[in-house]
């Protein structure tokens, strides 16, 4: 752990306790907490911290458990909160949180896909204690095409109204022949490093709001082209880019038609062998002309 991240941990404790010493004295989980990460132990600091959202403590050590965990992540961008690895049969899990501009209107949404080689036939994800996060949902299976495997990628999309609460989460997988899979996870609110916004008509521009943390995977740029297709929008293009971020979409060899133009920006972590990905997307009409 850096010098810089232990003096801001041992600032967020005498805070916590000048300002709050009644309930902070109370709270042996918070001061574990504190101690785990000033010893660089991040498991044992995840664990306290689990205990300590399960007790559904006031606001205000809400936000202090809140800023706890996000310093937590300038150590290792959260890879160190659990050593356990994944089942044998799951490959991959991803969490996935959008923020979707477009002109007039914003809407959110978070998705989980997990990497299979089981057949999935339900995954559900709850804020503690006991709340559904969206009844406006789906679950989908993509396969992999590995025949000797039969591994798939199982998903459950849910649609928000606004993004999802900071918080303590459990999620469930169950599988087709009856086994169960859960894990706690952690929600935050961390602010991406580097946003986009519309520059002009058809051009885009990177902000670039914080310091990238150096253990967490490099924020990744995604162009995408939307066509309407029997009914539905599908992707028919997309670029992805970690570095040397273009500002503009080259159209000379897209048929000429009206698509929807989408720019996402993708910032992650980690919870353990778990992915945390969000990502802010603008999105408008663009047309693509014969001339262009």
């Amino acid at each position: 752990m850096s010098k810089a991240s232990k003096m801001f941990a041992l600032a967020l404790l005498s805070a916590s306790a000048s300002v709050g010493a009644d309930w902070f004295e109370n709270n042996t989980t918070i001061t574990q907490a504190h101690r785990h990460l000033l010893n660089s132990d991040l498991e044992s600091m995840f664990q306290s911290l689990v205990e300590e959202w399960q007790q559904q403590p006031s606001r205000s050590i809400k936000t202090h458990i809140n800023r706890l965990f996000l310093q937590s992540l300038e150590v290792d961008c959260g890879k160190g909160y659990s050593s356990k690895p994944l089942p044998d049969w799951l490959k991959s899990v991803v969490i996935r949180q959008q923020s979707i501009q477009s002109p007039g209107r914003d809407t959110y949404l978070s998705a989980i896909e997990l990497d299979s080689q089981r057949v999935i036939s339900d995954i559900s994800l709850k804020k503690w204690v006991d709340r559904r996060v969206s009844s406006d949902n789906e679950f989908y299976v993509n396969s992999l095409g590995d025949t000797v495997t039969n591994e798939a990628t199982y998903g459950i999309r849910y649609n928000l109204t606004s993004p999802l609460e900071v918080g303590l989460y459990r999620l469930d997988v169950q599988l087709q022949d009856g086994e169960k899979w859960s894990q706690w996870l952690i929600f935050t609110d961390n602010a991406l490093k580097q946003t986009v916004r519309w520059a002009s008509k058809d051009k885009w521009k990177i902000e670039k709001n914080a310091l990238l943390n150096q253990y967490c995977p490099l924020p990744k740029l995604e162009v995408g082209l939307y066509d309407y297709i029997r009914g539905k929008y599908t992707q028919v293009w997309a670029k992805e880019y970690e570095s040397d971020y273009p500002t503009s979409l080259e159209t000379e060899n897209i048929p000429p038609e009206r698509y929807v133009l989408a720019v996402s920006m993708k910032q992650s972590r980690w919870q353990g062998p778990i992915l945390f990905e969000r990502a802010q997307i603008i999105s408008k009409t663009f047309d693509v002309s014969d001339d262009d």
